[in-house]
């Protein structure tokens, strides 16, 4: 299976293709309805000479999705992206992804994949109906995980209700391959030859924006030998007991050296991130 920035190129090229251009909010987007992408969990990263993988604001992403934080004072050393969809009146977002899953919502995935190797019921839910209200900056993209073991191999679905290529997907698709990677790391206690499977992604809705036109005519004509990764974690960086995440010390260590970097470069958090998610660059 190809590593994630010839997926992510073809889906630039999917919708150049089939997408057709709309105006959600006046802000002109290519889109493209109802459509599905499959990742290897094992390289996850995009990473291209015209736009490289941002290193640091994934390790901040980890770290807050870690802390299930919804208040974004922390998120906001790394990126101000969120600065414009907080809650009206407070400081918080919606989808802080770590607040939503690491819980009950993955736990019961795990535990309905223990107790019936062949279920159908094994899925998280994030986006929820508490989230239906007036002036809501922030409705949560992702509406639910689904697992599924068939031929000893993990299968995950991500179903997103609507998908920005460049400040969603491009973080979206490393964060869920940690997910689904930890799936399989609990479940080897109970299944002993359980394999990494396939990472599908689907969106009722996909697209870019405007201002992101020309980038893409930038990625889709790369040659994309050389600076791509691979990640194969071999150390969970937590566990959920009872509905409660218990953070690791592998974890722990993680988290509390990202914190000692906050004014550092992309090549800290790289290291960083390689170390505890052992990821590797491609020779």
């Amino acid at each position: 299976m190809n590593n994630f920035s010839v997926v992510f190129q073809n889906i630039i090229s999917d919708l150049k293709t089939n997408g057709k251009v709309s105006k959600p909010r006046d802000l002109e987007v290519v889109e493209l309805m109802y459509s599905g992408y499959q990742i290897d969990p094992t390289r996850p990263i995009a990473n291209f000479n015209s736009r490289k993988f941002n290193w640091k604001y994934f390790a901040g992403e980890m770290v807050w999705y870690m802390n299930k934080d919804t208040d974004i004072d922390y998120i906001n050393k790394f990126s101000g992206f969120w600065k414009g969809i907080t809650n009206p009146g407070t400081n918080e977002i919606n989808s802080n992804y770590g607040a939503l899953l690491f819980g009950t919502q993955l736990e019961w995935a795990r535990e309905s994949l223990k107790k019936d190797k062949n279920t159908r019921q094994a899925i998280s839910f994030l986006n929820q109906p508490k989230y239906q209200f007036e002036g809501n900056k922030d409705f949560v993209c992702t509406m639910y995980l689904n697992f599924s073991i068939r031929e000893d191999k993990l299968d995950m679905k991500v179903q997103m209700r609507s998908n920005d290529i460049f400040y969603g997907l491009t973080f979206d698709a490393p964060f869920f391959a940690v997910v689904h990677q930890h799936m399989r790391l609990w479940l080897l206690e109970t299944y002993p030859e359980l394999e990494l499977g396939t990472y599908h992604h689907y969106a009722d809705n996909i697209h870019f924006y405007e201002r992101h036109y020309d980038l893409s005519d930038k990625i889709t004509s790369e040659d994309l030998n050389g600076n791509q990764y691979s990640m194969e974690l071999n150390k969970p960086l937590f566990n959920i007991e009872e509905g409660n995440m218990i953070i690791t010390q592998h974890g722990k260590e993680m988290m509390e050296r990202i914190n000692m970097g906050s004014d550092e470069g992309q090549e800290y958090y790289n290291n960083i991130l390689c170390e505890y998610l052992n990821i590797k660059k491609d020779d």
